[in-house]
């Protein structure tokens, strides 16, 4: 599932937020409370409202709070009705909580555990109180620091490990508008992903077993929630900038869109019914041959032969080809998207003059 973060300093903009993410497929918000001395009744106040807007669009609401907070809200690890009455349906969890008290708090809701810090003896001795186990689930912290993010081979085993446990996972992508304070450095799980495409990030993250992906940033470029909406369909969908005008033809076919072919091609995504699709077509040449560069799409032209009407995209710079013609060009973005569209069912264009 998909998740965004919403961060209780600021509410004015959650209700429209969390309304267009709920359109656009996202089922799940990650927030955190940890409530100052002396104001408990703001932040009870502020956790009851973002409670109702999650409720009020039917997604999943989780909470990283604090032992002490926890106390201000009238609520414990053994009781945590407080919670769930301000719709409160998952808590992640700090380390240092007992066994027994997680397995008492996964009686009453969702339970997420620090998914690195996660033992396999913390996990016998976690057995030992007879948790609601499909309650609990590994959560990955995000890392607001440069340089101290995941390694992919740490993450890659710590996750081998709580899959071989039957632990469903979440971890942080960052966002793709503003960075959040202070440090305005992104919030991803991964320390590849700090700077990265969070398009591509997503995709990386699922194609190595992660269940639930969060974006950490609060804000998000509601322009290209189509992504989002689509990619929950095993869709991808890419803006492409075309080069040129196109056939009404061309443009059905990029719109409605095709697969990649099941033999993966190195340096490109070739879709698969192109050449059949255009096959009574005769594509002449164009005037010039540009370099293709990444994210160039392309069709083959007559000189091609048999391989004519191919629309293919090229996933790295390749140099110019007069036997193919330039459509266009995808958002940069999405190019690190590219290595993943043989995993998709339908790769379509969004198209842009």
């Amino acid at each position: 599932m998909l998740g965004i973060s919403v961060y209780l300093q600021d509410l004015s903009a959650a209700p429209q937020k969390i309304k267009q993410a709920a359109e656009n497929g996202f089922q799940l918000i990650f927030s955190s409370l940890h409530i100052p001395e002396g104001d408990p009744e703001t932040y009870f106040q502020t956790l009851s409202s973002l409670g109702a807007l999650a409720n009020s669009h039917n997604m999943q609401l989780i909470m990283d709070i604090s032992e002490k907070s926890l106390h201000y809200l009238k609520a414990d690890y053994r009781h945590a009705t407080p919670l769930t009455t301000l719709g409160v349906t998952g808590l992640r969890i700090d380390d240092g909580v007992t066994a027994a008290d997680i397995a008492s708090l996964s009686q009453q809701l969702n339970v997420y555990l620090n998914a690195s810090t996660i033992t396999a003896s913390f996990l016998q001795e976690l057995a030992h109180y007879h948790p609601r186990m499909e309650a609990i689930e590994a959560f990955h912290n995000y890392y607001p620091k440069p340089g101290t993010g995941l390694s992919k081979s740490f993450f890659t085993a710590k996750n081998a490990f709580l899959k071989e446990h039957d632990l469903r996972i979440s971890a942080f992508i960052p966002g793709d508008a503003a960075k959040r304070f202070p440090l305005h450095e992104g919030l991803p799980t991964l320390e590849a992903h700090r700077y990265a495409s969070p398009y591509a990030a997503f995709l990386e993250l699922k194609s190595l077993g992660i269940d639930d992906v969060y974006i950490g940033d609060a804000e998000m470029k509601t322009e290209r929630f189509y992504f989002w909406k689509n990619i929950r369909q095993h869709e991808l969908v890419l803006p492409l900038k075309l080069a040129h005008p196109i056939s009404p033809q061309l443009a059905t076919y990029l719109t409605n869109g095709d697969c990649d072919r099941p033999d993966t091609a190195a340096d490109f995504v070739r879709l698969r019914n192109s050449r059949s699709y255009f096959q009574d077509q005769l594509i002449p040449p164009q005037d010039s041959s540009p370099v293709r560069e990444t994210g160039a799409v392309t069709m083959d032209n007559s000189l091609f032969g048999r391989y004519q009407g191919e629309v293919m995209i090229s996933k790295k710079t390749l140099p110019p080809e007069p036997k193919t013609n330039i459509i266009g060009y995808i958002d940069p973005a999405f190019n690190d998207c590219l290595p993943y569209a043989a995993q998709m069912k339908k790769i379509r264009f969004l198209l842009q003059e």
